[in-house]
């Protein structure tokens, strides 16, 4: 068995699973204030760098290195870049949420305009539909002004190709702003803190764990880890750690995590949480990615159903869902539109989009219930861990599957959690689809 665990440690993607992954993670804040996964969040630390006279210290040379990515990509789609633009304090003016758009970037003298699109996602045809609607508004509002649109997604500069928009990869804005940073170019102290904090999470964001590298590793090491699995359950961490020769020894703790995570099964635990939904008459949806790891169950109840007829959308319209992997198992609630090209507008989900951005299910905590567009005809109105890789790698299968399950009946019981918050929230909205609700301007 000895040359099978060398082969499995010396495996690449053992190296990266045990640099990447298991690396010491530190105190961050944005973890604390669970800010992490909120598109907003991001959007607004974009527009505090790109606003040459703000607080971080690097003036304009953000903004002038977005630009520059800006006007490659293009030129690489075949469009006129911007024109040359003054980067000075007053020229600029960075507004968010304007028209809907994330975030706006005024060039007074030129009268130009970046409208900018930030997804948390890999990027899809649905969100370049989404940007071009908005430039096609602001082109209209905006007659005397160049209009340029930026998609800002997960997928990496160059491997999607949108006509008339300029898309940039997450990956390349972190690079930007790391550059900056091991330069020690922002202000000392809390500035530069921050920012370190900052990378750290963006790196995490659109480099998740459990990545296309992860089940080919288990999937080529199928047989060595089952015996580790034995070992563990016989004699623990210890009994899987003394196998592994001293010329390794670095590398124990990732193997037993390896190992750990090894014995869970995203697939068979979905089947589970199916099994226990169908019991309370759920219908329930299923879908995968196995290159990903990623396994999909949705559900709609009885009510939540009726809910969704009476707004006028389609079957599973409204619908709670779970995302199983390796490393952490996720709630949601999602509202799906079949992308259909030929679809009278306004749709429900087009009514229901409006109406939510005016009248939030949260004006307390508008941040927990941000809608976000999935693509593919899916939009995500809320996101919650229930459990953590962490959790996951200190757990046998069946633990998992009894913890994920009471986790799950305390989330749908409790009057507290969202569960109960978003059925009735849009249980009320259906007295109200036309979108007559009160506005933010309106409210007291």
């Amino acid at each position: 068995m000895e040359g099978d665990l060398r082969k499995l440690i010396d495996d690449g993607r053992f190296r990266e699973y045990h640099r990447e992954f298991l690396k010491p993670r530190e105190f961050n804040t944005f973890d604390v204030l669970r800010y992490a996964d909120y598109e907003i969040r991001h959007s607004n630390v974009l527009a505090w760098l790109f606003r040459p006279a703000d607080t971080h210290g690097i003036g304009e040379r953000f903004l002038r290195w977005f630009v520059e990515r800006v006007n490659r990509r293009l030129v690489a789609a075949n469009e006129e870049p911007l024109p040359a633009t003054d980067f000075g304090t007053a020229n600029v003016v960075v507004e968010r949420e304007r028209d809907r758009v994330d975030i706006t970037v005024f060039f007074k003298k030129e009268k130009c305009l970046l409208a900018i699109e930030n997804k948390s996602v890999p990027a899809s045809s649905e969100h370049s539909d989404q940007v071009m609607g908005y430039q096609r508004k602001l082109r209209a509002k905006h007659r005397d002004h160049t209009v340029k649109s930026v998609l800002l997604t997960t997928s990496s500069d160059g491997s999607v190709d949108f006509r008339g928009i300029a898309h940039v990869g997450w990956n390349s804005i972190h690079e930007a702003i790391g550059s900056f940073h091991e330069n020690g170019e922002f202000h000392s102290g809390g500035a530069g803190a921050f920012v370190g904090q900052y990378l750290d999470l963006v790196e995490r964001w659109f480099r998740p764990t459990g990545g296309d590298g992860f089940k080919p590793l288990l999937d080529e090491h199928r047989s060595v880890l089952k015996k580790m699995r034995q070992i563990l359950a016989q004699d623990g961490d210890d009994g899987v750690g003394e196998l592994v020769p001293e010329d390794r020894s670095d590398y124990r703790d990732t193997l037993v995590r390896l190992v750990k995570e090894s014995s869970q099964n995203p697939k068979q635990l979905r089947r589970a949480v199916a099994d226990y939904l169908k019991g309370r008459r759920c219908r329930t949806w299923s879908s995968h990615n196995p290159k990903k790891t990623h396994y999909w169950l949705t559900w709609t109840e009885a009510n939540l159903a009726e809910t969704a007829q009476s707004l006028g959308g389609e079957d599973g319209f409204l619908r709670w869902g779970m995302t199983f992997t390796y490393s952490g198992v996720y709630m949601g609630f999602y509202l799906y539109q079949s992308p259909r090209k030929d679809r009278e507008e306004p749709s429900p989900l087009d009514r229901i989009k409006g109406f939510m951005h005016a009248t939030p299910i949260s004006r307390q905590e508008p941040d927990r219930f941000l809608m976000t567009d999935n693509g593919f005809g899916w939009y995500q109105v809320y996101r919650q861990k229930l459990l953590s890789g962490d959790d996951l790698a200190e757990m046998s299968g069946s633990e998992t599957k009894d913890e994920v399950l009471q986790r799950l009946k305390e989330f749908m019981a409790s009057e507290e959690s969202g569960y109960k918050r978003v059925d009735d929230y849009f249980q009320c909205l259906a007295f109200r689809p036309d979108g007559s609700g009160s506005t933010r301007e309106d409210s007291p």
